[in-house]
């Protein structure tokens, strides 16, 4: 399915003009291969109970700061007459993730991934079980579709398209980026559907033909998802794979891009841990109270609006730019993170980089 231009709209002027100088502000970060530590921390504040350090992946940035913390910071002073102080790091999230590994104070991470979280948990960084919030930690969700310049000029239309002969593709990578791995379970599972649909039987061969076929198309590696957007919107590639959120926010700041939806893909969902590690007693309170915050229906409806879907169908089913999935799957049906991760990244990816 492709949707081809529109009127700006949703999210209104002021989110915008946000996603426009974030843009033009990661643009610069081309200029560099990876992150250190130093640029992905903000400046140092005491620890008190009315502060919390929250680590986020790249793509969370606007919706997080420009409405999810004011509307928490009102909730909170009406509730107990306080103020709540806020921290934000954004980057992509095998990045963030990798910086709280090596002693950065994120105290609670929004994260592209379940595995990232996995991998704190492992570090003995979270031991509350994410699992126990609500929808098992997931307090968004977006489907990977395609962007391509303006008008679908090379008629991409599902993944396999992307594997043709002269198409050049930005792509974040996978030892950085949440995001990259959601776009290769994308690519891979998709044909596994599609197959299965077709020939009675998920066909391996034919998806790891089309992954191949994409890898190699290949122009230009990005640390993040967000970094891969900001090269494409300089003019590099002729599609891009990325979240649904990204490419409704092109929309709306007035990019003529057309958004295409293959007929299988992923649904990324998008999960909030907390550091127990960094979190002190006196913090506790006000760090759960913002955890549980994000599953209210105002915060609900504030991703929505940015382009993330709600945990919440209902909320959803308020937006129409959500236009529907044929054959949805989730990482459940490659058998969960830590196989997907194994046997997809790390192995048949992993070969085709060598």
């Amino acid at each position: 399915m492709r949707r081809g231009e529109r009127t700006p709209g949703i999210g209104g002027h002021d989110a915008a003009a946000t996603r426009a100088g974030a843009l033009a502000a990661m643009a610069l970060l081309l200029l560099v291969s990876s992150l250190s530590p130093g640029c992905l921390t903000t400046e140092n504040e005491d620890k008190d109970a009315d502060t919390i350090n929250l680590y986020g992946f790249s793509v969370k940035g606007e919706v997080v700061d420009g409405r999810i913390i004011p509307m928490f910071q009102a909730y909170w002073k009406n509730l107990t007459g306080k103020d709540a102080h806020f921290t934000t790091v954004y980057a992509g999230s095998g990045t963030v993730t990798n910086q709280v590994i090596a002693g950065a104070e994120g105290e609670v991470m929004i994260l592209s991934t379940e595995w990232d979280a996995m991998q704190l948990r492992s570090k003995g960084l979270v031991t509350t079980d994410w699992t126990t919030f609500p929808h098992n930690g997931t307090v968004t969700k977006s489907p990977w579709v395609i962007m391509t310049r303006p008008g679908n000029p090379k008629d991409l239309t599902d993944f396999p398209d992307l594997t043709k002969s002269g198409i050049g593709l930005v792509h974040p990578d996978p030892l950085t980026s949440g995001g990259a791995m959601w776009s290769i379970f994308a690519i891979y599972g998709s044909e596994l559907q599609k197959t299965t649909v077709s020939e009675g039987t998920p066909n391996a061969t034919q998806a790891e033909k089309v992954l191949g076929g994409v890898v190699d198309n290949v122009i230009a590696w990005q640390a993040s998802a967000r970094n891969a957007l900001s090269q494409f919107d300089l003019g590099y590639g002729d599609a891009l794979i990325d979240y649904e959120c990204e490419a409704l926010f092109m929309e709306r700041d007035g990019r003529t891009y057309d958004i295409c939806y293959p007929e299988s893909t992923i649904y990324s969902e998008h999960k909030v841990v907390i550091v127990d590690k960094n979190v002190d007693a006196k913090e506790r309170e006000l760090v759960q109270a913002f955890v549980d915050f994000l599953y209210t229906p105002d915060a609900q409806r504030a991703f929505a609006d940015y382009g993330f879907r709600s945990v919440d169908d209902a909320i959803n089913a308020a937006h129409p730019e959500f236009e529907p999935i044929p054959i949805p799957f989730t990482i459940d049906y490659l058998g969960g993170w830590a196989k997907a991760k194994a046997d997809i990244i790390d192995g048949i990816y992993a070969k085709m980089r060598e």
